[in-house]
């Protein structure tokens, strides 16, 4: 949220609202570079018949905006808007997710300002359905309001509304606010239901005057007394300020008094308002920019479109590594181009939130990045609900392949949804779900197309009058495998699923396979796979699992088990480079030489703790050497293993190794001691770890104060593990795809580009009518294509639009050395767009040669040099 200091008052003078807006922008850069647009990536889903969500990731010069979009047609009849606010009181904050569980919105965004000390208060008003459930600060603040009427009218203006109580005798007294607790010290406020179900009450610093009125009756006038229930068909006027006493004799007991609201509009004719920042676009124009809220923030704004039958909500994330926030200007604009003709932002900051419930069960999913880390307790927001009946009739049903491409006589996956009217899901389990296809071209069983001759076919699912229809482009047989690991290193009886195995054909098409599709053998008795999962045998071993599709074998080598080195015995001669100690200093216990209780050899270490005494945790430590420096291990060990005789307490027993740059890890022999006996424990060091490291000690911990105890346990055996040896398998020949645009040489070319260590030169035969292919060199640092030069990102984008080129990307380093996932997905997006109709090679120099081709992308290795030739026969390269 864009904070205010002080207090809010109806008495505030305009130097110190001023002074207050100064505070908040000396507290941020108050100037913010503009930046450019390089790609979107859009994620949309259709929540109900009036309400969808779209997500998009915006690459710019100046790094990622994440922007999140509601839109909801307000022409639907079952698609209404309304205020959210905190059920249990509007004096206390509470999270978006919380207000659209309790009011049950389907989408929702947070509000605007509030007051953040206790009680809390929007600055703007919360009004619905002629209810006012919080009132606005006066307009000498500036701060408008967007409203909805019940002809659909939309208006964003700053509210003046005068609200007063008459009495008996028709005296008139005038009220600041309503449900404003943090002004009561300076105002007369009234209270009613919506702010809680007690009153403000007397406190150390205040002397208060509450009057309690029930249907429209006095009931009671408290002077200076403790808070009391606010009547649910009443409202109680309070007043802390120096006209305490005047409010206090404007009223008597049992007499009649009436509250009224003059606004410059009738209220019985509102649907709903809240407040906001400032009117940011208005009617097609930017309009104002805010100078309490500039800078580059995370951002929400409210729009609606140009005839005010689309709401649109937005969320923009930042103050985070990943993402980079928003202007006002920026959002305006992006407000726009999401086709916002008037648009109000809101609260901004830690504030910033959006929730969907995209399955419309109450399970609300925060679809933005708090800049806090988590959602903040807010005061207001503003909600989507979806009011249509429920209906177990299906009105629509869509199909969709678990893949839209695969490989002849393998099979897929047809998951029809079925939809209602008002589109949400409907259980169809029990429904006939019949497919037609042309028969000659496969078949369907179990719900899975099993394809029988090459091409594209079209199936159409049916349930009674209602179908859906898809296509499925089917390959031929694949020449050759790839599985995301080669090699697979499991402890005994560890499982491991098979996903993402694609296949290649012999034109260089790809396809993902199921496992299922896929004949396995094994060698050396590994272990087996089944349903896609691979679980491996109890025996300690080295062997290969093979798998079969077609014309293509592959095998992934299998290292079961561990080579284990002991690297402390615990025998006598160990006791002096072993000590104890305990956290805290009061927890007791110690350790000592068991001759009785042992594993192997002559003895073990029994460690004995207490942690009685516990107040927060209790931790027993063995340390190792003289003094507590540790055991350094030799090579690289893949996890440390030890034998512990266990006593079933049920505590956390640990290990914390130091890796070779002094960094402490901590990591797990086992979340809890709940066995009894000897049993072998394994702590997996962290893949990334730096060698060589050191073991620093092992513990015993609790953190559970209901588990206070004392007990021992015995340790023997500490063990390095090791990866197992390779071996030799003798295992067939692995397939291996042969490009057929790849020569040793071409004498005759109408155009040729020889790329060597990054530098392309072109030749080309003089008076040739074929086009030149197009070269484009890229270079990637410090894991990233630089987002600030937008000459090459436009040149990028620009790929897009050839048709029938042979294109060279020649690369410094392979794509995978882009170390944001979204970027490599925005280069991996526009090259399959531009595979689609032209030739693409992505080159890079390695140490080895290598071809690798996906979704009809070249993705090529060279040692020495690389050769792009172009004749009348085609194109073909030599690396």
């Amino acid at each position: 949220m864009f904070r205010r200091k002080g207090v809010i008052t109806i008495k505030i003078k305009k130097i110190l609202a001023t002074a207050l807006i100064c505070s908040f922008a000396l507290s941020y850069p108050v100037y913010a570079v503009e930046y450019s647009s390089i790609y979107d990536l859009s994620n949309k889903v259709r929540i109900s018949s009036g309400i969808s969500y779209e997500g998009i990731k915006k690459l710019t010069t100046l790094g990622w905006m994440n922007i999140n979009v509601v839109r909801a047609n307000l022409t639907d009849e079952y698609t209404q808007t309304k205020p959210l606010y905190n059920v249990n009181g509007t004096s206390t904050g509470t999270t978006l997710s919380s207000m659209m569980e309790n009011l049950g919105a389907i989408a929702g965004i947070n509000g605007d300002f509030f007051y953040m000390q206790n009680p809390v208060q929007p600055y703007g008003p919360i009004i619905t359905d002629g209810e006012v459930i919080n009132s606005p600060l006066h307009n000498y603040e500036k701060y408008p309001t967007i409203s909805l009427d019940k002809n659909g009218g939309v208006d964003i203006s700053v509210w003046n509304p005068i609200i007063t109580i008459k009495n008996s005798a028709g005296k008139v007294t005038n009220v600041a606010f309503v449900n404003k607790g943090a002004s009561v010290k300076y105002n007369t406020v009234v209270f009613n239901k919506y702010y809680g179900k007690k009153s403000i009450g007397k406190s150390k610093n205040q002397d208060i005057v509450e009057i309690v009125v029930r249907d429209n009756k006095v009931v009671e006038i408290r002077d200076n007394m403790d808070a009391t229930t606010i009547p649910e068909d009443g409202y109680i006027i309070a007043c802390a300020s120096d006209k305490k006493n005047e409010v206090k004799n404007s009223f008597t007991v049992g007499e009649t008094v009436e509250l009224n609201f003059k606004f410059d509009f009738d209220i019985n004719n509102l649907q709903w308002a809240v407040g906001g920042v400032n009117h940011l676009v208005k009617n097609g124009v930017i309009n104002v920019i805010h100078d309490g809220v500039l800078g580059r923030h995370p951002r929400t704004a409210v729009g609606f479109n140009k005839d005010n039958t689309e709401i649109i909500f937005v969320t923009i994330d930042g103050r985070n590594k990943n993402y980079v926030g928003a202007t006002q200007t920026e959002l305006a604009k992006i407000m726009m181009d999401l086709g916002a003709y008037n648009v109000i932002n809101l609260d901004g900051g830690g504030s910033t939130s959006m929730g969907v419930d995209f399955l419309k069960n109450g399970n609300i999913e925060v679809v933005n990045f708090p800049s806090d880390g988590k959602e903040r307790p807010i005061v207001s927001g503003l909600g989507i609900f979806d009011t249509a009946p429920e209906s177990n009739v299906v009105d629509t049903i869509e199909l969709s392949p678990e893949y839209d491409k695969i490989f002849n006589n393998t099979e897929v996956a047809l998951n029809v949804k079925g939809l209602n009217k008002y589109y949400s899901e409907v259980d169809i389990s029990d429904e006939k779900i019949e497919y037609t296809f042309d028969k000659s071209r496969g078949k369907v069983v179990d719900n899975k197309f099993i394809p029988s001759v090459p091409g594209v076919t079209e199936v159409t699912a049916k349930i009674g009058d209602i179908e859906s229809t898809t296509t499925i482009t089917v390959l031929d047989k694949p020449v050759t495998l790839t599985f995301e690991e080669d090699v697979l290193v499991l402890e005994a009886g560890e499982k491991y699923e098979f996903k993402n195995i694609i296949g290649v054909d012999k034109n260089g098409d790809t396809a993902y396979i199921s496992p299922n599709n896929l004949t396995w053998t094994y060698r050396n008795s590994v272990g087996k796979v089944e349903d896609g999962i691979f679980t491996a045998n109890d025996v300690s071993n080295t062997g290969a699992i093979t798998a079969v599709c077609g014309d293509a074998v592959k095998h992934i080598t299998v290292k079961v088990g561990y080579r284990a080195q002991t690297i402390f015995s615990f025998e006598n001669e160990d006791m002096k480079n072993l000590n104890f100690s305990t956290y805290p200093e009061k927890s007791k216990g110690g350790i000592e030489l068991a001759t009785d209780i042992f594993k192997e050899k002559n003895s073990s270490i029994k460690l004995s703790y207490d942690f009685t005494n516990m107040t927060d945790q209790s931790i027993a430590f063995v340390n190792f050497g003289k003094n507590s420096e540790g055991l350094t291990v030799n090579g690289t060990p893949l996890a440390i293993g030890m034998w512990v005789y266990g006593d079933e307490s049920t505590h956390w027993l640990r290990t914390r190794v130091q890796d070779s740059y002094g960094k402490i890890h901590k990591i797990d022999f086992a979340e809890e001691v709940n066995w009894d006996g000897w049993k072998f424990v394994t702590a997996k060091l962290p893949s990334d770890i730096a060698y060589p490291v050191t073991v620093k000690s092992v513990y015993l911990a609790e953190i559970n104060e209901t588990k206070k105890d004392t007990g021992a346990i015995y340790i023997d055996s500490l063990r390095a593990l090791y990866e197992q040896n390779d071996k030799d398998l003798n295992l067939r020949e692995e397939s291996i795809f042969n490009d057929e645009l790849k020569v040793t040489s071409v004498k005759d070319f109408d155009h040729k580009l020889n790329l060597v260590d990054g530098t392309i030169k072109s030749e080309k035969k003089d008076g040739t009518k074929i086009d030149a292919p197009i070269s484009l060199s890229i270079n990637i640092k410090n894991g990233s294509i630089n987002y600030e030069d937008t000459k090459l990102w436009d040149k990028i984008k620009a790929l897009t639009s050839y048709s029938d080129k042979n294109i060279l990307i020649s690369l410094n380093y392979d794509l995978n050395k882009i170390t944001d996932e979204r970027e490599k997905e925005v280069i991996n997006n526009i090259l399959e767009k531009a595979a689609v109709n032209n030739n693409i090679f992505v080159v890079n120099k390695d140490k080895e040669e290598s071809t690798t081709i996906k979704n009809g992308i070249r993705y090529i290795q060279y040692d020495d040099s690389f050769e792009l030739f172009v004749n009348k026969d085609g194109v073909f390269y030599k690396n």
